[in-house]
């Protein structure tokens, strides 16, 4: 923000009058009301916790050199790094994205000490006490390019908690030879029981990641490796993910996350999705047909999209780049090491202290089978995600319609005289194209979760994307995009750096009206029915 100079110069010159009881962070910002946020330049002021009652000698005063104080509340992330910043260093290393916070060039400590340089310090501590892996560069399997395919497809349209599970369980039980999977997170029992009772004597191919997540597990992946294992014997040819976090592996190549969620059946069909086979993504309801056992569950499960394409071509090659990714991460399995135990204990520390509780929806929808003659875009990350999506934000004439877990743009607004990741790079030309049809009087909406907090949505204000354009929807998971009510995305792709561009992800860009339109009626249903104007801290 233009103002920020200004008001840090005014924040160190009356630093006495910040220096209140509870303070923990300041930094120039813009005035938010009900968690919307304003125009209105400000001092934003981070409290250990907000309260009532509060004697007059320790209230921050209304405004300071002509500029208003708006007070907020800490996140148990801010606590941490206010308490001690090497272990935040540390979670924040491994926690993932959407738990994470900004960190805003202009904003100090209650001393008054600038924070960013201290952070990066910690954060360089962290990186060189961490264990050795050594880096294996990406690669793709051989003569399998990601091409577009103009054929006639068969897709199931569906979305969680509506009909997630009640969907895949049948796609998972009709199996004939065998299965091909990549996942991120694996942890659901009944889940786990239908792999085993559906696949005796079939082929269970598995890359897997192991993401530190306590609070949404029923079992860790761990338990759900050796629970296949046990089950399916010879059956199972399984990998972990060369995951630069994962403890299980002694190479990385991507650098955080494992992060797809495919399921390819016999070669033929593949299930794609934004959702885990976990209970929050995946649950065992099925609200279509009985929403009232499903009324108490729903509240806790995710907004997820999926896709079953029945298709040989396509379906074999994401086979082909799953069974590559097994191949190579099968030479650097190794047992998993006790430091992963400190790593998740830890993120227990990012995590939010209560879990929201989001709305029960006011329609349930049902499947959607499309056979038709389409055109089926494969996206993978890290290989062709920018150049397929962004030309594809960019074609926009009329509506853009996304609803994604976050936005999770670099932790300050880029100049020219500091240097920008690559990965960086892209999700800032990805926001920038949406920030163009924003200026270009397109209907942009954004429907994101909780974890879009007013600091992010600062970052987007002065990136181009007012908040005006943005609702938060409880419990989002999705990663989907509808664009002319035409064409849509659903897949796995966080907007986060590593997400665009270098973790493993896939998504399917399905270009037919029909399943446009599909999507297009949940995103009206959510945005009409689910979500709140204002982020929620």
């Amino acid at each position: 923000m233009e103002a920020a100079p200004a008001i840090d110069q005014i924040i160190q010159k009356n630093l006495n009058q910040l220096q209140k009881p509870g303070v923990l962070f300041i930094r120039p910002g813009y005035k938010a009301t009900n968690g919307v946020l304003t125009n209105e330049p400000a001092i934003v002021v981070t409290v250990q916790n907000k309260r009532k009652n509060v004697p007059p000698d320790d209230l921050v005063p209304a405004t300071i050199g002509g500029y208003p104080t708006d007070v907020r509340q800490a996140s148990q992330m801010h606590r941490l790094r206010a308490s001690n910043p090497d272990l935040y260093a540390e979670v924040a290393a491994t926690a993932p994205p959407q738990l994470q916070r900004p960190v805003f060039p202009h904003e100090r400590d209650v001393t008054g000490k600038l924070v960013a340089p201290e952070m990066s310090q910690a954060t360089s501590l962290v990186a060189a006490r961490a264990p050795a892996k050594d880096k294996i560069p990406y690669s793709a399997p051989n003569n399998r390019p990601l091409d577009p395919i103009t054929d006639q497809f068969t897709i199931t349209c569906h979305a969680s908690p509506d009909a997630g599970w009640p969907t895949l369980q049948p796609f998972i039980s009709t199996t004939k030879h065998r299965l091909t999977v990549a996942m991120y997170e694996f942890t659901a029992p009944y889940i786990v029981k239908t792999f085993i009772a559906s696949l005796k004597g079939q082929q269970l191919a598995m890359v897997l990641d192991d993401p530190p997540d306590p609070q949404k597990r029923d079992q860790t992946d761990d338990d759900t490796h050796t629970q296949l294992d046990q089950g399916l014997g010879q059956s199972l040819t399984f990998a972990w993910a060369l995951e630069a976090l994962d403890p299980h592996v002694s190479a990385k190549i991507f650098p955080s996350a494992y992060h797809i969620k495919v399921i390819v059946r016999d070669g033929t069909a593949f299930w794609l999705s934004s959702g885990n086979l976990n209970r929050t993504n995946q649950p065992d309801i099925d609200p279509v047909t009985n929403p009232k056992a499903a009324a108490t569950v729903v509240p806790n499960c995710d907004r997820d999209w999926h896709v079953i394409v029945e298709h040989q071509d396509l379906s074999q090659l994401f086979e082909a780049y799953i069974n590559h990714d097994l191949t190579v991460a099968s030479q650097y399995q190794q047992t998993s090491k006790d430091e992963n135990v400190l790593n998740a204990a830890m993120n227990t520390l990012a995590m939010p202290a209560v879990r929201a509780v989001g709305k029960v929806p006011i329609k349930y929808f049902e499947p959607k089978v499309i056979t038709a003659g389409m055109m089926i875009q494969p996206v993978l990350t890290p290989d062709n995600y920018s150049e397929a999506i962004l030309p594809l934000i960019r074609s926009t004439k009329t509506t853009f319609w996304m609803q994604t877990q976050y936005i999770n743009p670099p932790k300050s607004t880029p100049s020219p005289s500091t240097q920008t990741a690559q990965s960086d790079v892209v999700l800032e030309s990805l926001i920038a194209a949406i920030a163009e049809l924003i200026r270009g009087k397109v209907d942009v909406r954004l429907i994101m979760s909780e974890f879009e907090t007013l600091d992010k949505l600062e970052l987007l204000k002065d990136r181009g994307l007012p908040q005006e354009y943005i609702k938060i929807q409880i419990n989002v998971h999705n990663k989907g995009i509808i664009i002319d009510s035409s064409t849509v995305v659903v897949g796995s792709q966080n907007w986060s750096g590593e997400g665009v561009s270098t973790n493993r992800d896939a998504s399917v860009v399905i270009h037919n009206s029909e399943a446009a339109q599909y999507w297009e009626e949940i995103f009206d249903h959510d945005w009409q029915n689910m979500t709140e104007a204002g982020a929620l801290d």
